[in-house]
């Protein structure tokens, strides 16, 4: 895998020519040279530059202020949510780091906006788990554990600062080797987009927009607008699925033929209708007919079958109490981000031999 030091102070050989046609405005395109796209999201496109004024590579996420491309157009209020969540966390080594914010002012009402960070890796975690199946290379549990305990830090960090992410998908998590002191996989939090304050008063009723549903929390399926960061460490327990599977680079590990199965009735079926049935908000919601529903037909698969899936030759029963904590249909038992990175399996032995948990 690629990786370039932050310290490089000097514009790489290979950077001199650009790769692609620059559509930026002046005063982007002035700063910014273009290196090549990195990917598409739902709002836009992302592109690796080159930081002529800070010497740095940098990731450029290219909002659409209009219908175009097929992109879901970005307006002043989401841009100014993502921005303003990117910067309440900065400076924690599993998340991206915000450089820099441009909106487009050639256009009075619908510009395009810029948002820049600090080039994290070539790959998402998506890809990265697609090249790993495709060498024939699993991950060991070690390995799934270091990338867990690097994301739900991140997580942590989040949440501490107030911002509900609503989109730990593996897209969303940028992978890259470093080499400082050995090599190691480094794990970073990107895709800010749908992020929102964690305090109610300050939600905006966009629970729709939260995780697609291979990744959507047991009570956001239900059209609860009354959640918190447990709907992250859901996703993130949906992730680390995956990782201890091998199947995750091809597809989710909720993923379900509609037809056949909904991915909320695979869900249910998966990890159990017991914990959403004891959960008092069941009869707070507004959909009661789905509440019903279960409340009804919910003993048909009471228990769940994830040990089946997860047996202790594939991962310990420490780690299953991680997954199985973080995949807890009842939010009010399921693990936080702080509650898991305490539990035994991320614990390791220091230098002194005390066991530290980060």
């Amino acid at each position: 895998m690629e990786h370039i030091s932050a310290e490089e102070k000097e514009e790489p050989p290979e950077a001199k020519k650009e790769q692609l046609p620059c559509t930026w405005p002046p005063a982007m395109s002035s700063r910014y040279k273009l290196r090549n796209k990195l990917g598409d999201g739902m709002f836009g496109e992302v592109y690796k530059a080159w930081d002529r004024v800070g010497k740095r590579l940098v990731a450029v996420k290219h909002l659409r202020g209009r219908p175009d491309a097929g992109f879901v157009p970005t307006n002043h209020h989401y841009f100014t949510r993502e921005t303003m969540s990117l910067a309440a966390c900065r400076g924690h080594p599993s998340i991206v780091n915000l450089v820099a914010t441009h909106a487009d002012e050639t256009h009075d009402i619908d510009g395009d906006f810029f948002v820049v960070t600090r080039y994290a890796g070539p790959l998402n975690l998506r890809q990265y788990m697609k090249l790993r199946s495709k060498q024939g290379r699993p991950f060991q549990e070690h390995e799934v554990r270091d990338a867990m305990r690097q994301l739900l830090s991140g997580a942590k960090h989040v949440h501490k600062k107030g911002v509900l992410h609503r989109d730990m998908v593996p897209e969303n998590v940028i992978v890259d080797k470093q080499s400082v002191r050995g090599e190691k996989m480094v794990y970073k939090i990107a895709g800010f987009g749908v992020s929102e304050p964690a305090v109610g008063a300050e939600k905006d009723g966009s629970a729709a927009l939260a995780s697609p549903e291979p990744y959507r929390a047991p009570e956001l399926f239900l059209g609860s607008e009354d959640y918190d960061g447990r709907v992250d460490t859901w996703s993130l327990g949906c992730v680390m699925a995956e990782l201890v599977t091998g199947d995750g680079g091809t597809a989710p590990f909720f993923s379900a033929d509609v037809e056949a199965e909904p991915v909320f009735k695979k869900v249910l079926r998966v990890v159990g209708t017991k914990g959403i049935l004891e959960w008092p908000g069941l009869k707070l919601l507004a959909r009661r007919d789905v509440a019903a529903e279960l409340r009804e037909k919910g003993c048909a698969s009471y228990a769940g079958c994830l040990r089946d899936m997860f047996p202790e030759e594939k991962l310990s029963e420490a780690g299953f109490e991680v997954l199985s904590g973080l995949l807890e249909p009842n939010p009010e038992h399921r693990l936080t981000a702080a509650t898991a990175l305490r539990k035994p399996w991320f614990r390791r032995r220091g230098l002194g031999g005390g066991c530290f948990v980060p």
